[in-house]
């Protein structure tokens, strides 16, 4: 099969709205598939079978993702389709380090059609070793106090921190072992908030499955939003 061009959407969350109806020539069997994946499933495929009803051909002119972890496909590579004609649009995700409740759009921009269709799927992918928050914030001249990263264990079985590590030396961090195997804390403090600052902390664990092996989060020293709302 022919692989299809992918393309950004903008300004997709103002279209997914448009009516069935106003996607004349193409009826799907579903538009929205949902799968919960295994902790080490690195690759999914979904079909999206399709008839051409009424009496006129219908021509795809774009195929659109906004994500990079997802590829598409169409029967035979065709873009125009005949009435009666059955064909199937598959998508092709590479997971990568994706985890958590995950939602990808295929969009298909159809010739004399206002409304472009959207081809949905939603995933579930374990968790097992969650950090949160994904990052931490100070505000540039502020107070600088510690706070705090928490890490839960979402597994059958515990999962042991191994090492933690920082990219950027003015963030100190301590990890707390709240309950072993299952339950940690890391407590960040800057050393001081006088200038701008990025860092990236990463923990290492012993999880059985490659992508679960690792968690990471972010730290930033950032002008207070209000202040850099009023810049410019």
């Amino acid at each position: 099969m022919k692989m299809l061009r992918l393309m950004l959407a903008p300004g997709l969350g103002l279209i997914l709205g448009a009516p069935f109806s106003a996607l004349a020539g193409f009826e799907f069997d579903k538009r929205e598939i949902s799968r919960s994946l295994q902790p080490d499933q690195d690759t999914l495929s979904v079909e999206f079978p399709f008839t051409v009803e009424g009496a006129k051909s219908v021509t795809i002119k774009e195929y659109r993702s906004a994500c990079s972890c997802l590829s598409a496909e169409i029967t035979d590579g065709r873009l125009t389709w005949n009435p009666g004609e059955k064909g199937v649009i598959r998508g092709h995700f590479k997971l990568g380090t994706l985890k958590g409740k995950i939602e990808k759009k295929i969009v298909l921009v159809i010739a004399g059609e206002a409304a472009p269709l959207v081809l949905t799927t939603k995933l579930d992918i374990p968790h097992l070793f969650e950090m949160d928050p994904p990052t931490l914030f100070w505000d540039l001249n502020g107070e600088g106090a510690t706070q705090t990263f928490r890490i839960k264990v979402r597994h059958d079985s515990p999962i042991n921190v191994l090492d933690v590590a920082c990219t950027n030396e003015q963030f100190k961090y301590e990890l707390k072992v709240i309950k072993p195997g299952w339950e940690y804390e890391v407590n960040v403090t800057p050393v001081h908030v006088k200038q701008r600052a990025f860092g990236l902390l990463r923990v290492k664990n012993d999880c059985e499955f490659t992508k679960h092996a690792s968690a990471q989060a972010f730290m930033v020293v950032r002008v207070p939003k209000e202040a850099a709302g009023g810049e410019g």
